[in-house]
């Protein structure tokens, strides 16, 4: 097998893309003159030599910016849409002010949004196809990297779990090292102990090397670490993410000493603002649309069981600050200190409410915490006080974002799962936030309501 197979992946995509691009320019150009849409062209091929040129920069420099060939960070195929869009985007504009700067003839508007859309379908689809190769190279034992994991222990047997779930991300887990007994682990060898690493790499030609000893193991690491570096071999260490170190946990320089933040939010910077102004945009738009439905609403509650339209329950936060969710009330007065688990026959919901939870009608009100800064429309789950006063040290990650009125447990069973899944959905969704993730659930959030599934 060739050594560093992802490198020579990332550049034949990246020759790929350029070559595929210019296909889709000149087809476009093409179907401007052939389908009858728009307004009479006159004979003759829009798009001259020095665009081909244009683009053949372009497109690789700007879908590069965004990430689109990076060999080192394993993507699902959403998150490869997230980076071919905003790629193309900017290509996009770019080439409109080339043809700008340097004076081309003018370009109808209809041509770049055939060039455009045929672009992203044809680069979405080149994505799909890279992927079904991978996986097929990775099950003939073809993949791009030879894997070594040091240490058997929970984050090593994660880490390879990972990869084998995974054979679209080109990575194939040679074995194991460890010092204890056993001769196998999750159907991967143990090649020996940690310290035949530098041994075992050489003899196996292993292309990266994950470290994941735990914390007490400290100076083994960095004895494992030294004995790699004259090998070229690409090392990690797996920090211990079950005890210390925070999800998505930063490392910055402090006067030349490097810091790692544990408790810093995970979202910042640009992508906080843009969170944020997408949540005032949306839950503004929502409270205005809904205002008559919410009034019909509170008046309908009242009816139906007299008391509040309203109550505002405890939660826990971002960083673990306390709130008030407000909630239409779907329950008899007093009855919320009868029982905390929910329960299909719950006999504390009113006739209303039990219809405005199966709709999930109830959560309605949620746009106001959204609105004051309290809530997103998507994060983590908004838990109670008595449930985070039970947590382990490990699950205490998942208040490093905004609670939100949908989100990845919301989409993946609700409140059909046991309490220990819904933790472990909201650090994966941490761990894997992106603004396209946010519009991803929500869209995925409208099926997951009209089907009503684990909603009582």
């Amino acid at each position: 097998m060739l050594r560093h197979v992802t490198d020579w992946w990332s550049a034949g995509l990246l020759v790929t893309d350029a070559v595929l691009t210019c296909l889709a320019l000149f087809v476009a150009d093409w179907a401007r003159h052939e389908v009858p849409i728009g307004d009479e062209v006159v004979p003759g091929w829009f798009i001259k030599p020095p665009v081909y040129l244009a683009v053949i920069v372009l497109w690789p420099v700007a879908l590069r910016a965004f990430g689109a060939y990076d060999t080192h960070r394993p993507r699902s195929l959403i998150d490869e849409i997230g980076v071919v869009v905003p790629g193309i985007a900017v290509a996009s504009l770019a080439l409109v002010g080339f043809f700008y700067v340097f004076e081309f003839r003018f370009i109808s508007r209809l041509l770049l949004a055939y060039y455009v859309g045929l672009d992203l379908v044809i680069l979405v689809n080149l994505r799909l196809f890279a992927r079904l190769l991978m996986t097929w190279l990775a099950s003939g034992g073809r993949a791009g990297s030879r894997v070594l994991i040091i240490g058997a222990g929970p984050a090593g047997r994660e880490v390879a779990s990972l990869m084998s779930s995974r054979p679209w991300a080109g990575l194939a887990v040679v074995g194991f090292l460890d010092d204890t007994e056993g001769t196998d682990v999750d159907g991967h060898p143990i090649l020996g102990s940690t310290s035949d690493a530098a041994t075992v790499v050489a003899d196996r030609q292993v292309d990266e090397v994950i470290v994941a000893l735990p914390p007490d193991r400290h100076e083994q690491t960095v004895r494992v670490a030294l004995s790699l570096l004259p090998l070229p071999v690409r090392v990690r260490i797996v920090p211990e993410r079950f005890n210390v170190i925070a999800a998505r946990a930063r490392i910055e320089d402090f006067w030349g000493v490097p810091l790692i933040g544990i408790r810093d939010p995970v979202i910042t910077g640009m992508d906080r603002v843009v969170k944020r102004l997408f949540d005032l945009v949306i839950a503004g738009i929502g409270v205005v649309l809904l205002g008559p439905a919410i009034i019909v609403v509170g008046v309908a509650i009242a009816l139906d069981n007299p008391g509040p339209a309203f109550v505002g329950l405890p939660r826990v936060g971002e960083n673990g600050r306390h709130f008030r969710m407000w909630k239409f009330r779907t329950m008899r007065i007093g009855s919320e200190h009868q029982q905390h688990l929910k329960r299909r026959d719950d006999p504390r919901v009113t006739r209303l409410g039990r219809f405005l939870r199966r709709w999930s009608l109830d959560e309605i009100p949620n746009l106001f915490n959204v609105l004051v800064g309290e809530m997103s429309l998507v994060g983590p789950r908004p838990e109670q006080p008595w449930i985070v006063d039970k947590y382990e040290p490990w699950q205490r990650k998942r208040f490093a974002a905004p609670p939100g009125m949908t989100g990845w447990w919301q989409i993946n069973g609700r409140s059909d799962r046991p309490l220990h899944e819904n933790v472990e959905y909201d650090l994966y969704y941490i761990q894997n936030y992106s603004p396209w993730l946010d519009v991803v659930i929500l869209l995925r959030t409208v099926p997951v309501v009209l089907r009503g599934r684990g909603a009582f």
